[in-house]
């Protein structure tokens, strides 16, 4: 026994080298399971409070031998979740490296709500190395004794105690800490631009509408169109298409707006020909419960109420958002219709001269329920299931007079006007859900997300329609009474999944694959009297399946140059029928496409990059384009041409991105576009209806030659001090159409136009805050396809050509610009109570106007038509919001002091 202490130094000691020596790191190798010896443990509390954080996550990296390139990697070791009182503990830990180095880790601890916690750790060998000489020195001298004196304090040397571990509040704890450091108003990203609006004070008690009136190079018009550079883009939430339209989505719950003017393979192809703006969703996970509330009321005297809410406890994390807002609009417009002086005389279209003048009133409500639940299964598994539930009910009163002249005044007998009164209303709703899992895999960034979607949505509306003629006397010629009424559903789901893996330090690969299916159904009356028009009312199904697949490889050159090559395929099938009078069926079609993209990134600098992009992208007509005869305006019906084909975008585009700072950056960007088979809106002919005693005029779709888009934008963040942020774009752009396949002039001429918005944000002494957003529209082409996005449904998934531009109207939008204002005081510990003050279009000067001048397909010109509307001057609301939490976890549960580990995460690869 008297050499008993030293021989089992010297076994421990060799154990531990054998097993360095033979790939034993991170618990792996053919000496797993012998004597990995090491031991860290601690706590992990609040630096503020001195409270445990219980499922606070505990990451052990460090290196071990990779027997392929025959090279040390690092690696996570071991990691786990805290227990209800905050502890960890991670042992059976290699204590040395090769030729008895020391082991050195990297630990990490992160929190949600707290700032992530990381140092360095190690064994000491030469310390275990000297208590081993001393006690074979004691040994040596003293032959009696215990043998195993000594032991006790060779063991601290590899179980360490790292005590209590502090972690610092992060700024968006509710209870602890005021807001410092804010995030900057925009972060420009290589691929897309991010703006936070939670600080947005115009937008407080809105809606998404609003939100995007706000964004730099996004133009929202008076219908809630949107465009993004003049073309219509489509609108994400959270990553994924949605039913809902920008006007059914609360301002109050949006964290963030991404903007990706030039969406790669990775993304849907049709969604990409406008580009992309997502709209991110506010999703709190703080421990605890967290809330806000808030109350408002408008000009017109309508509410709006919301509330947030989330509560955490262990594992599980519930979310709720509930918002309600009452709704009244007025609008007012003018319209002149005038076919050409030139034929007036001539055997051409007859003289006419058209005035109208238009009020509008609607009023309703929109409620929008939004909840559910993340499941934190381990430190590497989420998963997130989501429902929402959307109501809306509105009522429009219309009162249109037109007076129609056929001979320019010349005989007041030719003179007569029309008064038309409607009532109309429409109800929809709309149930969502989701389900989302997310995969964090040990190698940083390897993770693999998978996502199911589904939209079920149902309309209905009626509308009654009285028009009175009179001649130039006044006197009574006819009164139609005239009722259109519409029911319809539509079903839309998307499934997909996503894998990343970084498989060197150069080099990524992407997949994925993406699935939708939509399903529409609509039945739609027009009746004279009690006379049901056969050929005008019309029932409708329609089915359209796109499957998709796509491979990304990214891989970076030097210091300097990266680049990145995708192609995705997408297959589509489409089929439906229309049932009126006669029936007519959509024979199925499907397609199948490629869409390459390519990027190539050059680091000027740390803080400039240079990046060139090119693109594909398509544009499938949709159902209404294909069959469908729209009679839902009597004085405009669209016919439908089944034989439009798809239309191809080829798009590239050049950025300088240079980041001075964190708040202060700027943008430069090219663009050009060019769109094959673009379909166009293509005036027919034109007819007296005797019935309706008004001319009607028909139009078509047709596939022109191309539409192109080009342009130079410039976007600016700057922050000039703690007190003033501001944010510029302005974007410079052209475009035009080439029709001559459909006889019509070239019209692909240059016209430069230019749209700017700046965007003011003071802080103020006593708590006050002041944004002021403003924009300028020149004069413009219309852009091509319209907006997408618009208001009471219209566009609901936010892209697509809309009703086609029209090359045979050479069509102008009026200069317009306007002002929007808000003031916020804060109140109170921690800024807990806020009332704010916004105003939409201060000065009134937001007119919406356009000057088209039409043909029909032989070029001869038909009209020349000029519109001007005005909505909602002066709109100013008030809104009160009210913020509260707590995160102590306690609240909830007993108090337990008992250890619970969590899951354990394993140790190296084994935990994929």
């Amino acid at each position: 026994m008297k050499r008993l202490s030293f021989s089992v130094v010297l076994f421990f000691l060799l154990s531990v080298v054998a097993n360095a020596q033979m790939g034993g790191f991170g618990g792996g190798g053919s000496m797993k399971g012998r004597m990995n010896s090491g031991h860290f443990y601690g706590k992990v509390i609040d630096s503020a409070t001195g409270q445990t954080i219980p499922f606070a996550a505990v990451q052990l990296t460090g290196p071990k031998w990779d027997s392929v390139s025959q090279t040390m990697k690092t690696v996570i070791i071991a990691g786990q979740l805290t227990g209800d009182n905050g502890e960890f503990s991670l042992d059976k830990l290699p204590v040395a490296g090769p030729m008895f180095t020391p082991m050195q880790y990297t630990l990490q601890i992160s929190s949600i709500g707290y700032k992530i916690y990381t140092t360095t750790l190690s064994f000491d060998i030469s310390k275990m190395m000297a208590k081993a000489k001393k006690m074979q020195a004691a040994q040596n001298n003293n032959n009696s004794g215990d043998p195993t004196a000594g032991l006790e304090g060779l063991i601290d040397v590899v179980d360490k105690d790292l005590g209590n571990i502090k972690l610092s509040s992060s700024s968006q704890q509710l209870k602890v800490a005021t807001v410092s450091g804010d995030p900057p108003p925009m972060e420009i990203k290589l691929d897309k631009r991010v703006f936070d609006v939670t600080k947005s004070i115009v937008n407080a008690g809105g809606t998404a509408e609003d939100v995007l009136k706000t964004i730099p190079a996004v133009n929202v018009d008076i219908d809630g169109n949107v465009t993004l550079r003049n073309s219509s883009p489509q609108i994400y939430v959270d990553g994924m298409p949605s039913t809902l339209t920008i006007d059914q989505i609360p301002a109050d719950e949006i964290d963030k707006i991404e903007v990706i003017t030039n969406p790669s393979a990775k993304y849907d192809a049709s969604a990409g020909t406008g580009g992309i703006i997502n709209i991110i969703m506010k999703h709190n996970q703080a421990l605890g419960y967290n809330g806000s509330i808030r109350t408002g009321i408008d000009q017109f005297g309508k509410p709006m109420v919301g509330l947030d809410l989330n509560v955490r406890q262990k594992k599980i994390n519930i979310f709720a958002n509930l918002f309600y807002k009452g709704i009244e609009h007025k609008m007012y417009g003018t319209e002149t219709k005038d076919a050409d002086t030139t034929n007036k005389n001539g055997n051409l279209p007859p003289y006419l001269d058209i005035n109208q003048n238009d009020t509008n009133s609607m009023t309703g409500h929109f409620a929008f329920v939004r909840g559910g639940f993340d499941y934190f299964i381990n430190n590497r598994n989420t998963l997130t299931v989501t429902g929402t539930y959307g109501n809306g009910n509105f009522t429009s009163l219309d009162i249109l007079h037109t007076v129609t002249d056929t001979l320019h005044g010349l005989n007041p007998q030719t003179i007569s006007s029309t008064y038309e009164n409607s009532n109309s209303s429409r109800v929809f709703n709309n149930v969502g859900a989701s389900v989302l899992f997310k995969h964090l895999y040990p190698k940083d960034e390897e993770n693999i997300t998978a996502s199911i979607t589904a939209n079920e949505g149902s309309t209905s509306g009626t509308g009654n329609y009285t028009i009175s003629n009179y001649n130039s006397s006044d006197g009574l010629i006819s009164q139609i009474n005239e009722q259109q009424t519409s029911n319809g559903s539509s079903q839309y789901y998307v499934g997909k999944a996503d894998f990343t893996d970084p498989i060197t330090k150069k080099s990524k690969i992407d997949a994925g694959v993406m699935a939708t299916i939509n399903h529409v159904n609509s039945v739609n009356s027009i009746l004279l009297g009690n006379f049901e028009i056969g050929n005008e009312s019309n029932t409708t199904d329609y089915n359209q399946q796109t499957y998709a697949a796509y491979f990304s490889y990214s891989h970076d050159f030097g210091a300097r140059l990266s680049a990145q090559a995708a192609v995705r395929a997408e297959q589509s099938y489409y089929s439906g029928q229309v049932t009126s009078s006669d029936t007519l069926k959509l024979a199925p079609q499907s397609l199948l496409y490629f869409f390459p993209s390519a990027f190539a990134t050059y680091h000027l600098t740390d803080k400039a990059d240079l990046q060139l992009s090119y693109t594909t992208h398509i544009t499938r007509p949709n159902f209404s384009q294909l069959v469908i005869n729209n009679y839902s305006n009597s004085e405009n019906v669209q016919i439908g041409n089944p034989n439009l084909k798809p239309s191809y975008q080829n798009s590239f585009e050049l950025n300088l991105i240079k980041n001075f700072d964190k708040r202060n950056n700027i943008l430069i960007s090219a663009y050009y576009k060019i769109t094959y088979n673009i379909v166009a809106s293509q005036l027919d002919s034109s007819i007296n209806n005797p019935l309706l005693h008004q001319i009607q005029y028909f139009s078509t779709y047709e596939n022109a030659n191309y539409g192109y888009s080009e342009g130079l934008e410039l976007t600016s963040q700057n922050s000039i001090s703690s007190w003033l942020d501001i944010t510029g774009n302005i974007n410079f752009f052209e475009s035009g159409i080439n029709a001559t396949n459909l006889n019509i002039p070239d019209t692909a001429k240059k016209f430069l136009s230019y749209f700017a918005k700046l965007n003011l944000s003071f802080k103020l002494p006593k708590n006050f805050s002041l944004q002021l957003n403003g924009n300028y529209m020149s004069r413009a082409k219309i852009a091509p396809g319209g907006g997408g996005g618009g208001r009471w449904g219209g566009g609901g998934m936010g892209g697509g050509m809309g009703g086609g531009i029209t090359p045979s109207a050479s069509g102008y939008i009026d200069p317009n610009y306007s002002l929007d204002a808000g003031i916020k005081k804060d109140f109170f510990k921690n800024n807990k109570l806020s009332v704010t003050l916004n105003v939409k279009d201060i000065f009134g000067t937001s007119v919406s106007g356009t000057n088209v001048l039409a043909s029909n397909p032989e070029g001869v010109p038909l009209y020349n038509q000029t519109t001007s509307r005005r909505r909602d001057p002066h709109f100013f609301q008030l809104t009160l919001s009210y913020k509260f939490g707590q995160t102590d976890i306690t609240l909830f549960k007993k108090k337990n002091n008992n250890i619970d580990m969590g899951p354990d995460m394993g140790a190296g690869d084994s935990a994929q």
